[in-house]
Formats: C-alpha cells, sequence, structure tokens
C-alpha cells in the first residue's frame, strides 16, 4: 500500500485532472472526449482503491444526488451547462462524470472532513460556488440572468450536500482510502 499522504496526493491530482478533462472539454466543444478522458481517471482510481465497492458505491449515490441538484438549479434557470448535441440527456455526461469524480475525493484527499459535518458545510459552501464560478469563466456553463443569487443559493445548496456526502461515505465504507501501489494492484 502506498502511504495516506502520497494516496492524498495521486488522488487530488487524478480529481483535478478529470475536472479540468472535463470542463475544459466542454468549454472547447470536446465535451464527449472530455467525459471519456476523466472516466479513464475514475478507472485508474477504482483500479489503485483499497475498497473499490465503497467508491463505486459513494460515486453512485453523488452521481444520483449531482443529476437531481444539477438538473433542478439548470431548469429553474440559475446556470445552463454546455452540452453535446448528440448526448440524448438533459445534462450533459460530463456533468455526471464531475460528481463520480468528486466522489472520490470522501475516502482519500477529504477524509479529514470526515465526521466534521458543520465544517464540511462551510467548505461546501465556499468550495460549491467556487467549482461552478470556476467552471462557468472557464466558458463550460453560463449563469442564469442573476449570477449573485445563483452563487448564493450554490452557497446554500453545497453547504447542506457537503455534509451529506460525507455521511454518505461513513455509512459506506468509513475507512480512509488508500491505494495500492503498481505491484499489488489486481483487476
Amino acid at each position: 500500500m502506498l502511504s495516506a499522504t502520497l494516496s492524498k496526493i495521486i488522488n487530488v491530482v487524478l480529481y483535478q485532472l478529470g475536472w479540468f478533462s472535463c470542463v475544459l472539454g466542454a468549454a472547447l466543444g470536446f465535451p464527449f472526449s472530455g467525459a471519456v478522458g476523466a472516466l479513464s481517471l475514475l478507472a485508474v482510481h477504482l483500479l489503485l482503491a483499497d475498497q473499490r465497492k465503497a467508491d463505486i458505491q459513494l460515486m453512485l449515490s453523488a452521481c444520483l444526488l449531482g443529476i437531481v441538484l444539477d438538473s433542478l438549479q439548470q431548469a429553474t434557470g440559475l446556470f445552463t451547462f454546455k452540452i453535446d448535441p448528440r448526448w440524448p440527456l438533459w445534462l450533459p455526461l460530463w456533468v455526471f462524470v464531475i460528481w463520480a469524480q468528486f466522489a472520490t475525493l470522501f475516502r482519500f484527499a477529504l477524509f479529514w472532513l470526515s465526521g466534521r459535518y458543520l465544517l464540511g458545510a462551510l467548505f461546501g459552501a465556499v468550495g460549491g460556488p467556487l467549482a461552478y464560478w470556476g467552471g462557468i469563466r472557464l466558458g463550460a456553463a453560463s449563469f442564469g440572468d442573476r449570477p449573485q443569487l445563483t452563487l448564493l443559493i450554490l452557497a446554500a445548496v453545497w453547504a447542506l450536500v457537503m455534509p451529506l456526502l460525507l455521511w454518505f461515505s461513513r455509512r459506506l465504507g468509513g475507512d480512509e482510502g488508500r491505494y495500492r501501489s503498481g505491484l499489488e494492484t489486481r483487476l
């Protein structure tokens, strides 16, 4: 097993590369390619992760939550995601993938927040809107008519999302995640 610190660093790098792959892919007109690139990074995470079942369950839970929240927020005009006209669903694939990518952080890089729900709420209230704002600034989405109101609503939503995902993470496999070294990795 790799050390907890090295596992966290690799986890953050995989997440950030996935986030940029999705967001820049959408912004540059290649939303499907960006999502596929990020999915390959999710595969790397799962290949290396010590508790794949818990990670997959958390990814699916986060995706379901994300689909509901982002669908509602887009339907109310808070923001609009850039979509691929060939994609048949109301939310682009890259949005699903970003939620799954985000879920990988809870047992690894964000494990220090485990059980700290108020701190998680604060972290979410600040970090959630910043992530959306960053994606919008890079061109993957656009604000509705009232960007300040959107950011305030995102802060409130993410103040609830983070503690909920922290709780899910504990319920589904509350141990701190570690990555296997290349020699230990098996399918």
